[in-house]
């Protein structure tokens, strides 16, 4: 492990790591010895204590002798143990049966998935397998029903952002988008809305790359872009099947985000994603996309841009004055600093690390008439944002530093996502690194 995992992972968890590495290698020496190359206990194995870890994604990073198995646990990145060559070989042979992927070394990025159950819980893993330099990389993303469909209301969203999502479940039209960078939730959240709208008597479609998980009562199509079925393609044909609910997985270029406007002015309620850095960028983001700002400005009604941010545990953090790097960070954000702040420590209910799973950091954006002009005049993102500061609008900062008052999050995961909102921006106009 290295030493910015040791200082992000607590000693206690590094212990359980370490015992996993053991039990893992001990598997192969039995296996070795008694000549079975049958079985995929090594993988299995794996797949137990990544969830045991609460690990959302297993990555298996080929190096010049080896192996190196990694772990992503409440957004970091954690090393488990090194593997030689025979060993992680092994490993990803296993990985590639698991998920029908094709056994001879990869040429190119390609992705399988295959459920796995564990205590009567199924999981969902996503493998993606890539070659590099050192041999093939694999990447297993876990999905777990409670990771994915969760309601609205789980998110970590304010009661009245909440209310405003509901509110818009009800609309007849027009589009919601999520916005944020990888990882970020976008899906997540996406999910939650389809999570209450199967409970209604709504047609819903959506089309999505890939299905993250299936949801009953909602008609889910995957893209496949080998048999010509693209976010574009698949976006006009959605339209045919009569829905009250369009979801289009990602707004990826002009003709996806070309589809999903066409859907939304045609009376459709329409939901999509697509990476931005905060609400009100979606707009520059669709003046990229070849939209012109009446189509932009006629159709969006709401924009939820989000973060996660890892969540402090309840258990056992402590409340202190807030450090000097903190405090410098606050300050030249012209932020009102709190006499106190919550850091994590670590204890058994979290395993030792001050963690436990992670919260999104919410701005929800309900473009107002004013703003709306402001689209239609063709004006920068800057006025837009100013705009929005005048009326007391709460950006993503806002919402962090109101978690961080609540003792949800730290101070310092805050300051590592940037400035989080365009408050800065009208001290500073390069905002958010992407």
């Amino acid at each position: 492990m290295s030493d910015r995992d040791k200082q992000s992972v607590s000693a206690r968890t590094h212990q359980k790591l370490e015992h996993f590495a053991s039990r893992l290698k001990g598997l192969f020496e039995t296996d070795s010895e008694s000549g079975d190359e049958g079985e995929s206990l090594e993988a299995e194995a794996l797949m137990v204590d990544a969830v045991e870890a609460r690990a959302s994604d297993v990555h298996i990073d080929p190096v010049s002798d080896g192996y190196r198995l990694r772990y992503r646990i409440d957004g970091a990145i954690v090393d488990v143990t090194e593997l030689n060559a025979e060993q992680g070989l092994k490993v990803v042979n296993q990985m590639r049966a698991m998920a029908r992927l094709d056994p001879v070394r990869a040429m190119y990025p390609e992705s399988g998935r295959f459920s796995y159950t564990l205590d009567d819980q199924v999981l969902d893993l996503r493998v993606t397998e890539a070659p590099c330099i050192a041999g093939d990389k694999l990447s297993i993303r876990l999905l777990t029903p409670d990771r994915v469909l969760q309601d609205i209301d789980e998110l970590g969203l304010g009661e009245d952002d909440s209310s405003y999502l509901s509110a818009w479940l009800e609309t007849v039209g027009g589009m919601m988008l999520t916005a944020g960078p990888t990882g970020s939730g976008k899906t997540t959240t996406l999910y939650a809305l389809l999570h209450r709208l199967k409970m209604t008597d709504a047609q819903v479609v959506t089309l999505e790359n890939p299905v993250e998980y299936e949801i009953p009562g909602i008609n889910q199509i995957p893209i496949n872009i080998a048999q010509g079925l693209d976010f574009a393609t698949g976006a006009k044909g959605m339209l045919r099947l009569d829905p009250d609910y369009l979801v289009i997985g990602e707004l990826r270029d002009e003709a996806s985000a070309t589809a999903a406007i066409n859907a939304a002015a045609g009376g459709r309620a329409t939901m999509a994603s697509l990476h931005a850095r905060d609400a009100v960028d979606t707009v520059t983001v669709l003046r990229n996309y070849g939209l012109d700002d009446f189509e932009i400005a006629s159709n969006l009604d709401l924009v939820v841009a989000q973060r996660l941010v890892r969540r402090l545990c309840a258990e056992c953090s402590l409340e202190r004055e807030p450090d000097k790097r903190g405090r410098a960070w606050m300050e030249s954000l012209s932020l009102e600093i709190p006499e106190t702040v919550h850091v994590p420590n670590g204890c058994d209910a979290c395993g030792g690390v001050g963690y436990r799973g992670r919260i999104g950091i919410f701005e929800i954006w309900r473009p107002s008439e004013e703003d709306y002009g402001r689209i239609v005049k063709h004006e920068h993102v800057h006025a837009l944002r100013a705009g929005l500061a005048d009326r007391g609008h709460d950006f993503l900062l806002d919402d962090g530093m109101h978690k961080a008052r609540q003792g949800l999050v730290s101070i310092d995961d805050l300051r590592k996502l940037g400035a989080l909102g365009a408050r800065a921006a009208l001290h500073d106009q390069s905002l958010l690194v992407r």
